[in-house]
């Protein structure tokens, strides 16, 4: 755990996403929970050494981001209001059976947590549009809707501390995900973030960075978009076009997510294809 300005902490070395808090007077404000059951019951315990636990904002609806919902009963959870679909989506992969299966070989110490009945899901119930202001202890805190990693993409913004959280739609220094996002929409939110001018950026993976990396994030996306253009270009097939392997992207995965590398390049082309094939034919 690690601290970004005088109220904000996070951590970078779970498995999984960057989650995060902020601490004040009258409690702490969490940003994402860890994946793992074991982490998210170890980060439940410190946290609530600073305080009780007012708010949770899940930045997207990813299994690394909102898994560790279920150890946070009580807490006050914030989602923008397509988190709660894709939620209930992603239930039976965060407590079904293959999910405890896996963790008895990846992370034994989990697997007995999954489904357990003091752990129930934890939907948001808290559902806001284009942007949700609150005041805690003092602190200003704005959620803010920045469609591009997934459709629901939120970043917290935390003006009196300058730090951004801003889930997934910054990869710093490892390999971008777009396997479901719009490119574009992706692009005008990174925009979106650079014009608040943060000191701090706390990104969904990575360490964190100053909004000069946003440049290069940027850059990542379009030599994707690009890439996927030429295939289209040469008349191949999606199905042709998902086996290539473009060298759009200088990083690779981070935070024990390797194994799935090869498998995200073909997501990423099946996103970006149809997507690609029908701005051409415009």
């Amino acid at each position: 755990m690690r601290q970004i300005s005088d109220h904000v902490f996070a951590e970078f070395l779970f498995w999984g996403c960057n989650p995060g808090y902020l601490t004040t007077p009258d409690g702490v404000f969490m940003i994402d929970t860890p994946q793992q059951p074991i982490d998210a019951i170890r980060w439940r315990e410190h946290i609530e050494t600073q305080g009780v636990i007012r708010h949770l904002v899940n930045t997207e609806p990813h299994i690394d981001h909102i898994a560790g919902n279920a150890y946070f009963s009580g807490v006050e959870v914030i989602g923008q209001r397509g988190m709660l679909p894709r939620y209930e989506e992603m239930v039976p992969r965060m407590d079904g059976e293959e999910r405890r299966k896996a963790l008895e070989e990846q992370d034994p110490n989990s697997s007995w947590l999954i489904a357990h009945p003091a752990y129930p899901p934890n939907p948001p119930t808290r559902l806001f549009d284009d942007r949700l202001a609150l005041d805690l202890g003092g602190q200003r805190i704005e959620v803010i809707h920045h469609p591009g990693h997934t459709p629901p993409q939120t970043s917290v913004w935390l003006p009196d501390e300058g730090v951004i959280f801003t889930g997934d739609n910054v990869f710093h220094h490892v390999k971008t995900f777009i396997q479901e996002g719009n490119p574009w929409q992706w692009l005008e939110s990174l925009d979106a973030i650079a014009a608040l001018e943060p000191a701090v950026i706390v990104p969904g993976h990575g360490e964190p960075c100053t909004t000069a990396y946003l440049a290069e994030q940027g850059e990542i996306i379009k030599a994707w978009i690009g890439a996927v253009e030429d295939l289209v270009r040469k008349g191949m097939t999606q199905e042709e076009a998902r086996t290539q392997r473009p060298n759009t992207d200088p990083y690779r995965i981070g935070q024990r997510l390797f194994p799935i590398e090869d498998g995200l390049n073909t997501r990423i082309i099946d996103n970006l294809y149809p997507r690609v094939r029908e701005r051409m034919a415009d």
